[in-house]
């Protein structure tokens, strides 16, 4: 019987020594590549309960600029595509007159990492009419594509059944005023602000609270609202566009878009965006390569209508039969975030 030459000790181990090496590099290599293709990445921490954030802390955060001035926040889904809202273009404007800078931190200084992109073409939902309807969303193409860095990267696009539970901390980012008229100060670093999820319900009974009948509005199934019941801390003008990011198993997603609200930090008046969710599909039937990403359930969202029962209680007005809510300026995002007005 033949027997088969075999390897000896010493080249085995060789062999061994160079599969080893040969796995390790090949896994060094997926995971870099997944890491600068993946979405809701940031290489820094999160500064919690503070009101400027780090360079590259938000790297999907984008500012569009209209004739030169920064009107609304945005946020980088794709090597080409942004998100953002359809009140944010107007139909008499021209997308020849939008610029897109990605990787920004300081707007009122130089940031070397920053690009800036003409805007190609610009998509708004045909739902959208005014300030509280539906279809505040808009999708941007950008002349070129970007090449993601330490500063610029993706966020994760939610899938339409997502499901972002009540009281989850997110945070809401952005360059617009820090209280009503008054601008950011110069450098005018980028602002962030935690904001806990409050549900379609108790929303709509906290703008019903002191509402004007003749200004009714309602937190319409598109929509999620965040903030806080007592105000003090809320989006305004400049900011609106922008992203509500909120953290999920480790990665972030777009959960919402600044959209509207009443005022800057109002009682009762809780930021309300466009939930991102319910436009998965259409996102996905424009723009063919963006794939929302499942959202992994991370628990069961608990009742919140104790958050208005508890202020209405000390409320002498009566409740309005038809739901309302004062709108006084289309929310954006700030200092103390979330309204969606825009500079000219």
């Amino acid at each position: 019987m033949a027997q088969r030459a075999g390897l000896g000790p010493r080249r085995l181990k060789a062999v061994a020594i160079l599969l080893l090496l040969g796995l390790f590099r090949s896994g060094l290599g997926a995971a870099g590549a997944g890491a600068e293709a993946s979405c809701g990445v940031v290489s820094q921490a999160r500064i919690t309960g503070g009101n400027s954030a780090i360079p590259g802390q938000w790297p999907w955060q984008v500012s569009i600029v209209y004739d030169g001035i920064h009107v609304c926040g945005g946020s980088l889904v794709s090597e080409q595509w942004v998100l953002s809202a359809a009140h944010c273009f107007p139909r008499e404007h021209r997308k020849e007159d939008y610029e897109v800078k990605l990787g920004a931190h300081q707007l009122g200084s130089y940031t070397p990492s920053a690009e800036v992109r003409t805007v190609a073409q610009v998509i708004s939902h045909t739902s959208y009419h005014h300030e509280g309807s539906q279809g505040d969303i808009a999708l941007l193409r950008l002349s070129s594509p970007i090449t993601f860095s330490r500063y610029i990267r993706p966020i994760c696009l939610p899938a339409a059944n997502a499901s972002f539970p009540n009281g989850l901390q997110c945070t809401v980012t952005g360059w617009g005023h820090v209280a009503p008229s008054v601008s950011l100060q110069s450098p005018r670093p980028l602002q962030q602000l935690e904001v806990p999820l409050i549900s379609r319900e108790t929303c709509n009974c906290l703008y019903n609270i002191n509402a004007k009948p003749n200004e009714p509005h309602s937190i319409q199934q598109d929509m999620v609202c965040a903030g806080y019941v007592e105000g003090g801390k809320d989006a305004c003008q400049g900011d609106s566009g922008g992203p509500l990011s909120c953290p999920v198993g480790g990665l972030w997603y777009l959960a919402g878009i600044v959209s509207w609200g009443d005022a800057c930090g109002a009682p009762n008046r809780p930021g309300v965006y466009t939930l991102t969710s319910s436009y998965a599909s259409w996102i996905h039937h424009h723009v063919a390569e963006l794939q929302p990403r499942v959202v992994p359930h991370i628990q069961e969202s608990q009742p919140d209508i104790n958050l208005c029962s508890k202020h209405l209680a000390f409320n002498s007005t009566p409740r309005q039969g038809v739901l309302g809510l004062i709108l006084l300026l289309p929310l954006a995002l700030t200092l103390g975030l979330l309204h969606p007005w825009w500079e000219h």
